[in-house]
């Protein structure tokens, strides 16, 4: 039989991936997997796991984007070329959602009981990797602040309330963004580098794809309250990138200078300090797919 290594975040959204852990083992043992499990207590543990993980034909993880990413990055370190499966159980599961799977985990356990394999792109940032989001700014940092019981209670409404609570603090960054080596001075509000499509459950990169080698840039021009309220309208209606308020970048290498105390955000996590080196590495890594 094939080996499994499936690790686990038991505090990721409303906690409920617990009581599907026998649907899951037996919808992995059916596809002829032998299943370890492991029941993370902190982010050493998911280093220490993966890298004792180099006799396993895959490791699938369960959590949100933070959990995910971590997995994918010590998988990177240790040089673990194998197929990462993952079931969501996070709340706002951006990266899960990009590769086609939603918030089912039998569907998502017989997708990867099923086998098929597709290489995706991996985001890096200064010495680190990401899935999905490397962002700075205003309202970037929300998934760090933000109550674990809040937003386990409340899901991706607690994102929006925690934003509402910082609009108040809005004020222009200046920056400087070099994209694929031509330069941009801008005053901006936030910026988020996608390559995946959603942030926070919005679509900001539409037309991203996640194995093209290109990441996506979306930053907020500085601008009133009521041009800022009309962008966040164009974002739901999905027409944004079109903005005048909008600087949208498609590109494979940026670098992001700012002289102001900013914290990075990557998947969710307190990210890497400025000047912020940004790239790409074309599929590199291999997931479970639909």
């Amino acid at each position: 039989m094939k080996r499994a290594k499936l690790i686990y975040n038991p505090y990721s959204g409303d906690k409920s991936f617990k009581n599907n852990l026998d649907s899951v083992i037996n919808i992995l043992q059916t596809g002829g997997y032998r299943v370890t499990i492991c029941r993370t207590l902190s982010i050493e543990d998911i280093y220490e796991e993966v890298k004792n993980s180099k006799d396993s034909h895959c490791i699938i993880a369960s959590g949100g984007d933070g959990t995910i990413s971590h997995i994918v990055n010590a998988m990177v370190n240790e040089n673990l070329d194998i197929p990462l499966g993952v079931i969501p159980s996070g709340t706002a599961n951006d990266f899960a959602n990009h590769i086609g799977l939603h918030k089912n985990i039998d569907f998502c356990t017989k997708v990867i009981a099923d086998g098929n394999i597709k290489e995706i792109d991996l985001g890096t940032i200064n010495d680190r990797y990401f899935i999905n989001v490397a962002a700075a700014g205003l309202l970037t940092d929300v998934s760090q602040k933000i109550d674990t019981h809040l937003k386990n209670t409340l899901g991706k409404l607690a994102y929006y309330i925690k934003g509402i609570e910082q609009l108040p603090n809005f004020r222009p960054i200046p920056v400087r963004i070099t994209c694929d080596g031509k330069i941009y001075e801008e005053n901006i509000y936030l910026f988020v580098i996608l390559n995946g499509s959603t942030a926070g459950g919005f679509k900001l990169a539409p037309g991203a794809v996640e194995n093209d080698g290109k990441l996506n840039l979306l930053a907020l021009r500085d601008c009133n309250i009521v041009e800022l309220f009309n962008v966040f309208i164009q974002i739901l209606r999905g027409d944004h990138t079109s903005s005048n308020r909008v600087l949208y970048l498609e590109g494979k290498e940026f670098l992001i200078e700012c002289n102001d105390q900013l914290e990075a955000d990557v998947d969710g996590e307190v990210g890497p300090s400025f000047p912020l080196k940004v790239g790409v590495l074309h599929k590199k890594i291999k997931v479970f797919s639909p």
